[in-house]
């Protein structure tokens, strides 16, 4: 988890601009193991990925790597570790940098840019670090209840406080490219509403990159089934093959949650005791769910639900991402869930954990 962010920052694509830029990227580190590895430094092509530019060998635990590349912008440093998987950074590339790798961890400094970012980091290692531990500990003690519900609870903290922390670092930094680069790799955690404060708060260059309008898109398409909004229709195939829509199931004068999931979704398999947990509680009430696929192989879909014993509605087209429910409920992001009333009403949305089960306290007193 701790690698989560530079993961996804290195999906971003490329931001450049017109100069040539000289580089001085300046290395220490904290452990003789490290000397004798070779640093590499790459650029980022939204065409082939990376490209590697230039590479040197960490000596007597420094490093200096120097030279002059086409374009200012996004840039990625490598090291190839002797038993595992590389350690990597992005950063900014302009000017004289310092690069200090500790604890198995990369840090570069030395313009505002890449302070602001490396700050980011330092804070998000921060909220991540009890759940980090908390997640170990249910893996070693998977028959541990109460270790679940807390990861659950913690898991839904650390949402609310990795969401509040991107939109200020985003809005922050509006103006210079580190506010694209992070709105680019946060994205698919963003609810609507931190997409109309960010947008409110951006100006013409921001708004006129092509991930940027695709997410206007995506949030007018969200608007139409907003709270308060008539819950739309989907039609696609039960596990048996079957085919069954939406409007069997909502409106019918019961609560009725659709969840989008998929079997390959941790998070979702993560939050799936608790949504058994209020299954069991309020079914017998009228409570009822409706599980949206996300998946594309069938065999590991009704593999899921036969595994974990879901025992609500469920219903696929196997298209992944592309499945029609994404576009019908414009989101990037699962789990994601959609409560409808009895008149077929939409009455919240991205509900999980403590939220989900203190909404049904509310609704079934």
């Amino acid at each position: 988890m701790k690698n989560l962010i530079t993961f996804l920052f290195l999906t971003c694509f490329l931001n450049v601009f017109a100069s040539p830029t000289v580089y001085s990227l300046k290395g220490t580190t904290d452990d003789e193991k490290w000397n004798g590895h070779k640093v590499q430094l790459y650029g980022i092509s939204e065409i082939t990925g990376l490209v590697a530019l230039d590479s040197v060998l960490i000596e007597k635990n420094a490093f200096n790597l120097n030279g002059k590349v086409d374009s200012a912008g996004w840039y990625v440093v490598m090291i190839q570790k002797d038993d595992a998987k590389p350690l990597y950074k992005d950063f900014y590339m302009g000017g004289k940098l310092d690069c200090k790798v500790l604890k198995d961890n990369i840090q570069i400094t030395g313009s505002d840019i890449n302070n602001a970012y490396q700050a980011f980091e330092e804070k998000y290692t921060l909220i991540t670090a009890d759940l980090v531990k908390l997640n170990e500990f249910v893996k070693a003690n998977p028959s541990d209840e109460t270790a679940k519900k807390s990861f659950n609870a913690a898991y839904v903290t650390y949402l609310k406080t990795f969401r509040d922390l991107s939109i200020k670092t985003v809005v922050d930094n509006i103006g210079n490219p580190l506010g694209l680069h992070l709105f680019k790799a946060v994205l698919s955690s963003l609810e609507d509403e931190d997409l109309q404060t960010i947008f409110s708060k951006a100006g013409p260059e921001f708004m006129k990159d092509a991930t940027v309008k695709a997410a206007i898109e995506k949030l007018a398409e969200s608007m139409k089934v907003q709270i308060g909004s008539i819950c739309p229709d989907l039609k696609m195939k039960s596990p048996d093959g079957a085919q069954i829509s939406l409007s069997q199931f909502i409106g019918k004068g019961n609560y009725v949650l659709i969840d989008f999931w998929a079997s390959w979704c941790s998070p979702c398999m993560k939050e799936l005791p608790n949504v058994l947990e209020c299954y069991k509680l309020y079914h017998p009430k009228g409570f009822d769910i409706v599980g949206v696929s996300l998946d594309e192989d069938a065999t590991a879909w009704k593999g899921a639900i036969e595994k974990y014993q879901i025992p609500w509605h469920h219903m696929s087209d196997l298209a992944g991402w592309k499945c029609e429910a994404v576009t019908v409920f414009a989101f990037s992001g699962i789990p994601h869930t959609v409560l409808v009333d009895p008149k077929g009403i939409i009455v919240a949305k991205n509900l999980r954990g403590e939220e989900l089960k203190a909404k049904l306290v509310e609704l079934y007193k």
